[in-house]
């Protein structure tokens, strides 16, 4: 059993080693997590591009003795997406009720603009929390109350 538990570890360790020798990876290899069992690999964490997500991928299939690698990363701009069209969604934060604009920086996700009321601005916050990948979100949302069109 020992045996296993350290051909695992050695075998993580070479896929980090082989990660964060790629420079592009280097400056994310702290949001990077890598786990060796039985030849399977998984990678998680965030990474800035789906190139770069691509790339860990297919470095670590390069380690000898690796022999499947699930690839869970994700990239800020699917973190960017994915929490576009679950603003999109709800019907206080879309145009024109709202203007949100989304960036992710490492899985640090900024939201900007303006919306109608304080519970808005909340829920806006509480959706961007609950996307994988997000790590913290900061609120620069406004509130802006939207002028009433006269009857």
């Amino acid at each position: 059993m020992d045996l296993d538990v350290m051909d695992d570890a050695t075998l993580q360790a070479k896929v980090e080693e082989r990660l964060y020798r790629y420079d592009p990876l280097r400056v994310n290899f702290h949001l990077i997590r890598i786990c060796a069992r039985d030849g399977r690999v998984i990678l998680e964490g965030v990474v800035p591009s789906t190139s770069m997500k691509r790339m860990a991928e297919t470095l670590a299939r390069a380690v000898p003795g690796v022999r499947e690698v699930q690839n869970d990363l994700i990239s800020d701009p699917e973190i960017e997406a994915e929490l576009g069209l679950r603003l999109a969604a709800d019907p206080d934060l879309n145009p024109p009720r709202a203007r949100v604009l989304v960036t992710s920086v490492q899985g640090d996700v900024t939201l900007a603009g303006w919306v109608p009321d304080e519970a808005a601005r909340q829920r806006a916050e509480e959706i961007a929390r609950s996307v994988r990948g997000v790590r913290n979100v900061v609120n620069n949302l406004r509130v802006k109350a939207l002028a009433r069109r006269a009857a």
